[in-house]
């Protein structure tokens, strides 16, 4: 099946070394993927509980719970979800363990990207699930652009350098003009989770985007009773308060 921008596939990578991790989390959602970066076995677990994931990419030698040790469980709790261990660990022994753990792939460190997402590729075909193209890295409401890739703000030909979540919740807004999007889709696309601490970090970044667009009045944050924002057109300087 084919996965719509709003139905992103869904990938949980569990990696303990942080520079690996963040550029495999930054190289997959260029290609227009949903990643959450676990970086400790047990963080990996509670991810697992939760479930919603299409693929999984599992360090072995993690801190707290081994890759061995989640591969068995994520098998436990959702057989259907396949899986790809990582490994610097290229001993025979080693790969027959993880093959008969239930992974359906074992990739040896290091590696190249293109030669992973063409393995992650394989596996999601044989379930019948296509990685769509990402979306734009550029988009765009009134005299306001956003480019994504380098997180540029262009508010009447000015630029502004944004945070990475300053930029995704924008980008997720200015994609969807004229629509409302939840503020637990937000959050939990954005920040991982919709607990009630993430939610009130969500308010300050929502603050901070208003004062980003102060200077383009054709634009504006509308919000609906607390539960969702919508960027819309406005013909005044006008914005609704937080």
């Amino acid at each position: 099946m084919e996965k719509t921008n709003q139905e992103k596939i869904r990938i949980l990578l569990v990696e303990d070394d942080v520079n690996l991790g963040y550029l495999l989390v930054e190289n997959l959602q260029a290609k227009g993927i949903d990643v959450t970066l676990a970086k400790t076995g047990r963080e990996g677990i509670e991810a697992i509980m939760k479930g919603g994931f299409d693929l999984c990419i599992l360090d072995i030698m993690l801190p707290e719970i081994d890759g061995f040790k989640l591969g068995t469980r994520l098998k436990s709790l959702h057989p259907s979800i396949p899986f790809i261990f990582l490994s610097a660990r290229m001993l025979e022994a080693d790969r027959i363990n993880g093959f008969e753990t239930g992974a359906d792939d074992y990739v040896t460190k290091p590696f190249s990207f293109k030669e992973l997402f063409y393995r992650i590729l394989v596996i999601l075909k044989r379930r019948n699930i296509t990685i769509l193209p990402a979306e734009p890295k550029q988009v765009s409401v009134g005299n306001t652009v956003l480019n994504t890739k380098v997180r540029i703000l262009s508010v009447n030909g000015v630029a502004k350098k944004l945070s990475r979540r300053e930029a995704d919740v924008l980008s997720k807004l200015m994609r969807q003009p004229g629509n409302y999007v939840t503020r637990s889709e937000i959050l939990k696309q954005v920040w991982g989770n919709d607990d009630y601490f993430t939610a009130k970090s969500m308010d300050v970044y929502i603050t901070r985007i208003r004062k980003l667009l102060k200077d383009d009045p054709s634009i504006e944050i509308e919000n609906l009773y607390g539960s969702g924002y919508r960027i819309r057109k406005s013909e005044s300087n006008e914005s609704t308060a937080p």
